[in-house]
C-alpha cells in the first residue's frame, strides 16, 4: 500500500525546497535502501513536472569497503566523475537512510582525510553547494528513531508530521 506522506514529502522537497522548474535536471542521491519509497517518488513527480532526475545509490558498508585501502588517485577519479555529473545539474536532494550511522568508523584518519579532500570539498561543497539547488535530509529509519529514543512507528509519525507541512501556507 502506498504511503501517501512520501508523496506528500516529495512533493515539499520539490516544489518548496528546491524550487524545481520545468527542463531543469535534478541527482537524488541515496545512503541506505530505506529511502527507496521516496527517491521512487521523487523521480515521478520530478517527471510530471517536465524534469529531468537523475539517481545514485551509496551504500556505506561498500564505501567503507573502498576506502579502507584506496588512493590518493582512485579517490580523485572517483571524485573526477561525479564532479562532472554534479556540473551537468540544476538540483541536488540528498536522501540519508543508513542503517549504521557510524559505518565509516574505523577507517584511518588518512583515508577521510584524502576522501574529504578530493572529493567531498570539490564534488559536494564546491559545486553543488555553490552552484545547484540543493536539499539534504535524513529518512526515518529504525537507525533514527533509535538515536531519537522512540518506536519505530512513533518516530515515523513525528517525522512525517513535521516534515509534510504546508510550508507554503506557512510562509
Amino acid at each position: 500500500m502506498k504511503d501517501l506522506r512520501i508523496e506528500k514529502l516529495a512533493n515539499n522537497l520539490l516544489k518548496h525546497s528546491i524550487n524545481l522548474h520545468k527542463g531543469e535536471k535534478i541527482l537524488i542521491e541515496i545512503i541506505g535502501m530505506d529511502a527507496i519509497p521516496l527517491g521512487k517518488e521523487i523521480i515521478k513527480l520530478s517527471e510530471c513536472i517536465g524534469t529531468f532526475p537523475f539517481f545514485n545509490i551509496i551504500d556505506y558498508e561498500i564505501m567503507r569497503e573502498i576506502l579502507k585501502n584506496s588512493t590518493e588517485e582512485q579517490i580523485q577519479v572517483y571524485a573526477k566523475h561525479d564532479l562532472q555529473r554534479m556540473k551537468d545539474m540544476d538540483a541536488y536532494i540528498g536522501i540519508r537512510a543508513s542503517t549504521n550511522t557510524a559505518e565509516l568508523n574505523g577507517i584511518s584518519q588518512e583515508k577521510i582525510e584524502l576522501y574529504n579532500k578530493y572529493y567531498t570539498l570539490p564534488v559536494h561543497i564546491e559545486e553543488r553547494v555553490k552552484n545547484t539547488k540543493w536539499c539534504i535530509l535524513r529518512y526515518p529509519n529504525a537507525s533514527m528513531a533509535q538515536m531519537s529514543n522512540m518506536d519505530t512507528e512513533s518516530f515515523e509519525n513525528f517525522y512525517f508530521d513535521v516534515c509534510t507541512l504546508d510550508y507554503d501556507k506557512m510562509s
